[in-house]
């Protein structure tokens, strides 16, 4: 399945960004999803529309981004243009300083997004740029209380396990 002109947007843009950002380049990450250097630079050119990248190559190219370099622009241009936000969470079980450093993060960023509404409600109009921030400050929130939710997950045991439900 190829992208639509109109998806040639910000996703690809972002992914082909980071392809040019990639160690060693293009070349390396066409080598790494069984393509030829020249076939994949095509996909990216806006002059060669024949050679569109399919939503495959551009996962596989994505993923292949992320674990050399853990940059994530083509998954998160996905996710923000579905109306969403790309929430990557860690794996392994949290500690306590884990658990008190993602709940004080997302103390701080309520805390952010709280500022930035009051300012920008000052004045009784809430402009263009100013819903810009506080979308940023918004997602930064979300962000941070899905990963804080995550971290408690982690600490979840069964009574068996010796959690707090052993009499």
């Amino acid at each position: 399945m190829s992208h639509a002109v109109s998806e040639k947007t910000d996703a690809i843009l972002a992914l082909h960004g980071d392809a040019k950002a990639y160690p060693c380049g293009i070349a390396a990450l066409a080598a790494l999803i069984g393509r030829s250097a020249g076939v994949l630079h095509n996909k990216f050119a806006d002059s060669m529309p024949q050679y569109e990248i399919t939503d495959r190559e551009a996962d596989a190219l994505a993923l292949a981004i992320a674990g050399k370099t853990g940059k994530q622009a083509y998954i998160e241009a996905k996710c923000a243009a579905h109306g969403g936000v790309f929430v990557p969470l860690h794996e392994g079980r949290a500690g306590v300083d884990d658990l008190m450093a993602a709940q004080l993060e997302m103390m701080r960023r309520f805390g952010e997004l709280a500022q930035e509404f009051t300012e920008a409600r000052a004045d009784a109009v809430i402009t263009p740029d100013e819903f810009s921030a506080l979308r940023v400050a918004g997602n930064r929130l979300v962000r941070s209380v899905l990963s804080f939710v995550h971290e408690i997950g982690t600490q979840v045991q069964t009574p068996a396990e010796g959690g707090a439900g052993d009499a």
